[in-house]
């Protein structure tokens, strides 16, 4: 017994050393308590949750019917993309003699907001669950099913000048200051202070040294300090794009002049893409008695994966269209392609006492893939290698849990691993520490409160959450709620940056 015993940890072990990346793990029938499962979970969620669960089964059979839904907003991707959305393209992107003073500044207002997108890496996430699961003494099996959907901003800030009407040539400074010479002195949003090391003198500066004449970067100044005044942007934000747009002004053309830095040639956009898999496991967790040591529980999970991925690419500079943070949640189920694959977890379970518990879990050992479909650039062709494939790396998560009382229990959870979301943002990645309590001193009633943070660089900070449980011991209703202490902005209202719903019917034997 005990070299098997050690065969099965040395396996865990190899698991947990291994990459450290994987996609985020979903707080199925645990929302409640703060998403913490790893450590008591016995029941017909212990092949998602613990395997090694399954050895301390006080039920001959149990099952689980389970619905989620959430959001996700991170500040940043669709505020800006909401404000880019009441902007006019086609006005901003070419200056001409007819073109007027909010043309002009409404290019610099776009440039900035780029800037924004660029700085704040801000996504934007939805994701669900759906479960049918069942427990019969120590084995376990169901269907369990995840979609998780991120929206990724991939900004161009090279791209930023506007081109002469009817033309791919970028216009001149002499052409895009025209519009705003002779604007009336304004001082509200950049001070009235025009020393050399002043928002408006780094300006005037930088603006003279790339072609402006003092008289055109005067007007322009003038025009972009009314106009941005109440905007909500920063005059360090304005002032970093009129010094950016000087300098690109004057930067050597390109050899094909077809590629100019104009806005007609920006390529900013959001890259949508979404995972949906069903998950079907068969789970077996088996005690070791340690005498005095407590008792060890070692399970594991072999599961069939059928999984779905979306992908496409929303570019938000582009003639003749407007978009809008609600056309980007719309993208993330459109253009996809399936494929199947298989799973491996591993977990252990040690019970010092009947009151105290501490595991470990180890998903997707085998890195199963999936097909990625291929997206397509501004022009409508192809791109190039965009297909590829999705990845669930693996990921380890420790939980403990704690009975101090028969009617109270206490748990939490800690990612080990650093996990990559479906999609890769650059800085956004997924580790999560949470935990609560579950009050039962009922049989038909059970209450539940805690809160769960996102630790990981570019995370949601804390979410609280709470539950309730009402029913027979027999059959009872979950109902689970999480709700962020942060807001964000999305379609111009203020929410929560997450917020997740949660049902669950539970059928005890």
């Amino acid at each position: 017994m005990k070299r098997n015993i050690c065969m099965f940890l040395s396996l865990f072990m190899v698991a947990a050393t291994g990459t450290a990346m994987g996609a985020e793990f979903q707080p199925m029938g645990t929302l409640g308590i703060g998403g913490a499962g790893v450590a008591r979970t016995y029941d017909a969620y212990a092949p998602y949750w613990n395997p090694a669960g399954l050895a301390f089964s006080d039920k001959s059979f149990t099952s689980r019917i389970d619905v989620s839904v959430g959001l996700k907003v991170n500040d940043g991707l669709a505020d800006n993309v909401d404000l880019l959305g009441n902007m006019n393209f086609d006005k901003f992107s070419k200056i001409s003699g007819t073109s007027s003073p909010q043309d002009v500044t409404d290019t610099v207002k776009a440039i900035t907001i780029l800037n924004d997108i660029k700085e704040k890496k801000g996504t934007l996430a939805v994701n669900g669950n759906a479960v049918f699961g069942f427990q019969i003494n120590h084995v376990a099996f169901g269907a369990f099913g995840t979609i998780e959907g991120f929206a990724q901003p991939e900004p161009d800030t090279v791209n930023i000048l506007p081109q002469q009407d009817n033309t791919n040539v970028q216009v001149t400074p002499a052409e895009f200051a025209a519009p705003t010479i002779g604007a009336a002195p304004s001082t509200q949003f950049f001070g009235a202070d025009t020393g050399p090391t002043s928002l408006r003198g780094q300006i005037n500066s930088a603006l003279t040294s790339n072609g402006f004449t003092a008289t055109e970067a005067n007007g322009l100044v003038n025009a972009t300090d009314a106009q941005m005044t109440g905007s909500g942007m920063s005059p360090q934000q304005v002032a970093s794009t009129l010094i950016s747009m000087a300098t690109t002004f004057t930067a050597p053309p390109p050899s094909d002049p077809t590629k100019a830095p104009t806005l007609d040639n920006n390529t900013t956009s959001v890259l949508t893409r979404s995972l949906a898999y069903i998950e079907f496991p068969l789970s077996y967790g088996h005690a070791f008695n340690l005498g005095s040591f407590g008792t060890l529980g070692l399970g594991a999970t072999a599961k069939v994966i059928a999984g779905r991925v979306y992908q496409s690419q929303t570019y938000l500079m582009k003639s003749g269209s407007t978009v809008t943070s609600s056309d980007i949640t719309k993208e993330l189920t459109k253009n996809f392609k399936d494929s199947t694959n298989f799973g491996f977890d591993l977990g252990a379970l040690w019970r010092y006492s009947d009151w105290f518990n501490v595991g470990i879990v180890a998903k997707n050992l085998n890195t199963p893939e999936f097909d990625a479909p291929d997206i397509k650039n501004k022009k409508g062709d192809v791109l190039v290698g965009s297909g590829g494939k999705v990845r669930l790396k693996p990921q380890v998560r420790m939980g403990v849990s704690f009975d101090p009382y028969k009617w109270l229990t206490l748990a939490a959870d800690l990612d080990l691993t650093e996990n990559e979301t479906v999609v890769a943002a650059e800085g956004f990645k997924n580790r999560t520490v949470g935990g609560g309590f579950e009050w039962h001193g009922l049989s038909w009633f059970k209450l539940r409160g805690g809160m769960y943070s996102n630790i990981a660089d570019g995370g949601i900070g804390p979410t609280a959450t709470a539950g309730l449980t009402f029913g027979t011991k027999w059959f009872n209703m979950d109902i689970d709620g999480a709700y962020s202490l942060d807001t964000a902005l999305y379609e111009g209202k203020t929410y929560p940056q997450e917020a997740r719903v949660q049902a669950q019917f539970n059928f005890l034997f």
